[in-house]
């Protein structure tokens, strides 16, 4: 039997094996310990203070101190080799040139920042090196993207309304010209087309891998009008709006379509002023199933639905204000003959029900109460 001495001895070396490793950082300035954790080891000191974690994420940190403040250049090492280069203003946010360097040293990112928000111009790099994707930043908006691959040739383009970087001359369309630039998914394997004109949109194409055109895009007249297809080629959808500043308030107009693949229209909404005033819809066998007409006078707004069954009778005429049924609803058989009438109420509760027998006459008429029970 091992004695009370070994048994304790023991214990304590499981404790030891079985104890969580906590990261331990230390820290450094001007030749001291400090604790960036505790504001009296640095009150009013200046310098570069140096921290390392040889077991936490962060590896390194060098953060330059004013006074006691935390202000200018920074520098972290991580875990996994990434380096992180930028500094801090009075105000504790990231300003003016950032830079991130990867594990074998490569850079990866370069940014420029005012007060923490990205401003003018941003750059991301591949692996390799290379140039992959450029941004520029105004007002804390991203106006232009460009995405390259190894070989130069471009995967994405979103233009500015003015030139900002000499890269967007040309491919935005801000030499004179409209432009004309291929996409490709991979170096080699073209994903659509673009073409800007003074950083706008004339035209897009966008195609799938097997290179079937999927959608499209052209400003025509002052329209801009969108297609999407199947796969077979056939058109799917299209939206026909004037094309309008969407900071303008001007409100969407125009009128978008749908279609089956068998080339039969579904649905048509026409667009005035920003809001659905008709829709229309039909079954694939040509026969109309909807039609909806809407009407806005200030905050009231008023829906008359007319339902058709698949034959062309009607089958129902609703009424709807604010969204709630209002006044006489009208349902009719396959034959078109009515077969009940309800009339609704303030907040769209039930107040009258008529029904009505296969010949339309009158057979039998209820009133509801607001607990839905009938008198």
């Amino acid at each position: 039997m091992p004695s009370e001495r070994h048994r304790r001895l023991l214990l304590a070396l499981v404790l030891m094996v079985c104890a969580p490793a906590w990261a331990v950082q230390r820290c450094e300035l001007n030749g001291e310990s400090v604790n960036p954790n505790n504001g009296h080891t640095t009150a009013g000191k200046s310098g570069v203070m140096r921290c390392t974690d040889d077991s936490g994420s962060v590896r390194l940190r060098e953060q330059t101190l004013r006074d006691g403040r935390f202000v200018g250049p920074v520098v972290m090492v991580l875990s996994d080799g990434e380096r992180r280069e930028y500094t801090v203003n009075e105000r504790g946010n990231r300003h003016g040139v950032a830079r991130t360097f990867d594990g074998k040293g490569t850079l990866r990112r370069e940014e420029n920042l005012e007060d923490g928000s990205n401003v003018g111009l941003q750059k991301v790099f591949a692996e390799a090196g290379h140039l992959q994707e450029l941004h520029f930043s105004d007002e804390r908006r991203t106006v232009l993207t460009i995405g390259y691959h190894a070989d130069g040739s471009l995967k994405e383009l979103r233009c500015a309304p003015a030139s900002v970087v000499p890269q967007d001359r040309e491919v935005c369309g801000h030499a004179g010209r409209a432009s004309d630039v291929t996409l490709y998914r991979e170096p080699g394997k073209p994903s659509g087309a673009v073409s800007y004109l003074k950083g706008q949109m004339q035209r897009l194409s966008v195609l799938d891998r097997e290179g079937r055109l999927v959608r499209s895009e052209e400003l025509k007249d002052g329209r801009r009008i969108k297609r999407v297809f199947y796969t077979s080629g056939k058109q799917r959808s299209e939206t026909d709006f004037i094309d309008r500043d969407p900071n303008s308030g001007g409100g969407r107009e125009g009128v978008a379509r749908e279609w089956a693949e068998s080339g039969q229209m579904t649905q048509e909404t026409q667009w005035a002023e920003g809001y659905e005033q008709r829709i229309q819809q039909w079954y694939l066998n040509g026969q109309q199933k909807m039609r909806q007409q809407i009407r806005r006078e200030g905050r009231e707004l008023q829906r008359t639905t007319e339902s058709f069954w698949d034959n062309g009778k009607l089958a129902a005429v609703n009424v709807e204000r604010n969204g709630r049924l209002s006044g006489w609803q009208k349902y009719f058989s396959e034959d078109g003959v009515l077969m009940r009438e309800d009339e609704h109420g303030e907040r769209g509760l039930l107040q009258r029900r008529k029904r009505y027998n296969d010949q339309g006459v009158l057979e039998r008429e209820e009133r509801f109460l607001e607990d839905g029970s009938r008198i």
